[in-house]
């Protein structure tokens, strides 16, 4: 594996606030990376504002996505421009700094003895900071429900934070179609039907600190109706 290069693919909508900070924070890192920041042609300005803050960074690149958008075509773009690199690890995570880059070095020893590491807020350490009780109630009930349906053994198994080895990533990408958030549990459904050894790593996972959530009830209820037509077209 080639531990040296990694490249990391940041989805973003409406991000302005957070991705110059983040992206800062991920290039202070000991590591040698290539951040891919996919950008669904925010109205903010959130794709135009990150080219101009690291126009002079080769190790930072931005693509500003036109026509259909969506968090899960974001992903597949991205995890395919990935890709074309020579990134022997292709991580992604959120823009909003809910997932802090501080986990990343404790994920990619972990990746060692495995073929995708999750940041998990649902193990031992782990910690779902300021999150209220109804939000923790409907996301351990939708945990559960994915579990059972799809006999995915991870306990954070809608984690957006998670590295992959190539070899992997490259068995699974031309599967993926979802449009929306559910590209992160699409992703493991194929994942496990190709075997693939998925470990967890606990992270505390903070509420963003600017912007707006994307996530709202007629998402989620899509998101775990999705979860049973994935199981009904190709559970088997």
């Amino acid at each position: 594996m080639r531990k040296k290069y990694i490249a990391v693919v940041i989805p973003t909508y409406n991000e302005k606030e957070n991705i110059v900070p983040l992206v800062q924070e991920l290039l202070n890192l000991p590591l040698k990376l290539k951040i891919l920041v996919v950008d669904d042609n925010s109205p903010d300005g959130t794709g135009k504002i990150i080219k101009e803050a690291f126009s002079d960074n080769p190790s930072v690149s931005v693509y500003i996505r036109d026509g259909k958008k969506g968090r899960g075509l974001a992903g597949i773009y991205g995890f395919k421009q990935a890709l074309k690199t020579d990134a022997g690890i292709i991580g992604e995570m959120d823009g909003d700094l809910s997932h802090h880059p501080r986990f990343i070095l404790s994920m990619l020893e972990k990746l060692e003895d495995c073929d995708v590491v999750i940041g998990s807020r649902y193990i031992s350490g782990g910690h779902d900071v300021n999150r209220g009780f109804l939000r923790r109630t409907i996301s351990k009930g939708a945990r559960m429900y994915i579990r059972m349906l799809l006999g995915i053994k991870v306990a954070d198994p809608t984690s957006g934070f998670r590295f992959f080895r190539r070899e992997i990533l490259e068995q699974v990408v031309d599967n993926l179609s979802a449009e929306d958030p559910f590209i992160v549990t699409e992703t493991l459904f194929y994942l496990k039907k190709k075997k693939a050894r998925i470990s967890e790593v606990p992270i505390k996972f903070y509420e963003r600190k600017a912007g707006v959530s994307k996530l709202d009830c007629k998402i989620l209820l899509k998101y775990l109706f999705k979860v049973l037509a994935l199981k009904m077209n190709y559970g088997r």
